[in-house]
């Protein structure tokens, strides 16, 4: 039981926090995954990439904790302390990762569209 105690103590708090963090961030994605998964393909790919960005951006704010706080605290923050800077920061973080996720699903669905065109060709055409 000591040796259990010390192997907790020399494990630093930062990582813990961070790894609860993303092991939550993951099990709140996967529990929407599958709700998601009744809603039409784009409103349900949007959905989850809103809610990918509201988790998991890092905040540009000030504090011990805030390395590990998602930009969404950084927001609501600045809003109640109307702190300008503050609200446009974790905003404009909080869309650039909204854009970027976007075009990834934007070219995800490309790819899966012309894969299954490519498979609907192969299906019709005679072997030879």
């Amino acid at each position: 039981m000591d040796n259990l105690l010390v192997f907790l103590d020399s494990i630093s708090e930062e990582a813990i926090a961070v790894t609860v963090y993303v092991f939550c961030a993951m099990i709140i994605l996967l529990c929407w995954h599958g709700i998601t998964k009744r809603l039409p393909r784009f409103l349900g790919g949007m959905s989850t990439i809103l809610l990918f960005a509201l988790i998991l951006t890092p905040t540009v704010s000030d504090g011990h904790n805030a390395a590990i706080a998602p930009a969404i605290f950084g927001l609501a923050f600045g809003i109640f302390t109307k702190d300008s800077p503050l609200i446009w920061f974790n905003l404009a973080l909080i869309l650039f990762v909204i854009g970027i996720c976007s075009i990834a699903l934007f070219s995800w669905n490309k790819f899966l569209d012309k894969k299954q065109q490519n498979n609907e060709v192969n299906e019709k055409s005679p072997p030879l």
